[in-house]
C-alpha cells in the first residue's frame, strides 16, 4: 500500500507556511502529482486551501497536545492519528525540509522492511539523567538501558499502521520521562526512536534524498532564500551553508565594531 506523507503546521508563522510549500513543491513529483497523497495537520487551513493536499483540522489535538508543558509531544500525536485514521503507512515530514530525486523508492523500500527516521544523533542520549523505569501501554516494563538507547532524528518519521502500538507507547513514554524531571528539547526523538526499537523494528535512516535543514545556519540560508524566491529551486550545499554563515558572521562583526567605535567617540566628547 502506497504511504501517505503528512506534515504538521501550526501557529501564524510566515516562515513555516512558506518552508511547507516549498517542501510541498519538490515532494510532488515523489508522488507523480497526486497531491491526494500528502495529508497537512494544522489549525490554519486557509494558509495551504489552493495546493489540493487533504487539510485536517488539527486545533483539537494541539490543545491535547499543549496541555501539557512539553510541546514536542504533537508529533507522534499527529502520527498515531493519522495511522488510526487513515489505517495505512504514514510518512511524517517537518516543514524545513525538501525533498531529492529518489525518495518515493528509498521510503518505499523501509517501509517493506520495518520504519524509518531522519539520521542518527547520539547514544546514551541523557547520561547526567537518573535510572529510569515505568511501565508502557503495549510493550510493558520498561527501564532505560544507556547502554542500548539511541537517538534518532525526527524530521523524517515513517511508521506502517502495526507500528501504532508503539507510537502511543513513544507517548507515554515522553510523558513519563518528563514527569520524572527531563528537561530535554528532543525527548520525543529519543521516545519515538526508542520504543520502535524495543518493539524490535528495523529503523531505517533517510537522509540522503531528505534534507533536513534543521541546523541553525543551514535554516537562516534557507528561510532567507525562501523569501525572496520567485519560482526557481534554491541551489543548496554544504559549502554554500557555511559561506553564507562567514558572511553574515563577519557583517555582524562589522556592525558590532562599528556601534563600539560610535558609542566610544559619543564617550569621549562627552568627557571634554
Amino acid at each position: 500500500m502506497t504511504p501517505l506523507l503528512l506534515y504538521l503546521a501550526y501557529g501564524r508563522s510566515p516562515a513555516t507556511v512558506r518552508e511547507l510549500r516549498y517542501s510541498f513543491e519538490t515532494l510532488l513529483p515523489e508522488v507523480g502529482g497526486d497531491a491526494s497523497r500528502i495529508v497537512i495537520y494544522t489549525d490554519s487551513r486557509q494558509a495551504y486551501a489552493d495546493i489540493g493536499a487533504i487539510l485536517v483540522d488539527a486545533s483539537d489535538i494541539l490543545r491535547a497536545a499543549f496541555a501539557c508543558e512539553y510541546r514536542h509531544r504533537i508529533k507522534p500525536m499527529v502520527l498515531a492519528d493519522a495511522l488510526r485514521r487513515f489505517a495505512r503507512p504514514c510518512v511524517m515530514l517537518d516543514t524545513d525540509s525538501f525533498i531529492r530525486p529518489g525518495f518515493a523508492q528509498t521510503i518505499a523500500h523501509a517501509l517493506s522492511k520495518g520504519a524509518a527516521m531522519n539520521f542518527f544523533v547520539r547514544r546514551d542520549p541523557y547520561p547526567d539523567f537518573a535510572p529510569f523505569e515505568t511501565e508502557l501501554p503495549h510493550l510493558g516494563r520498561y527501564r532505560l538501558d544507556r547502554g542500548q538507547a539511541v537517538m534518532l532524528n525526527s524530521g523524517l518519521i515513517a511508521a506502517n499502521p502495526a507500528h501504532l502500538p508503539l507510537v502511543e507507547d513513544a507517548i507515554t513514554l515522553i510523558d513519563r520521562l518528563f514527569d520524572a524531571g527531563l528537561r530535554r528539547h528532543d525527548i520525543e526523538q529519543f521516545a519515538i526512536a526508542e520504543t520502535l526499537r524495543l518493539g524490535g523494528v528495523r529503523i531505517a535512516l533517510i537522509d540522503d534524498v531528505f534534507e533536513h535543514y534543521c541546523a541553525r545556519w543551514a535554516r537562516r540560508y534557507m528561510r532567507r532564500n525562501l523569501r525572496r524566491r520567485q519560482a526557481e529551486a534554491i541551489p543548496y550545499s554544504k559549502t554554500r551553508v557555511r559561506l553564507f554563515k562567514a558572511y553574515w558572521t563577519l557583517r555582524l562583526a562589522m556592525r558590532k565594531a562599528r556601534q563600539f567605535a560610535t558609542r566610544g567617540t559619543s564617550a569621549k566628547w562627552r568627557k571634554t
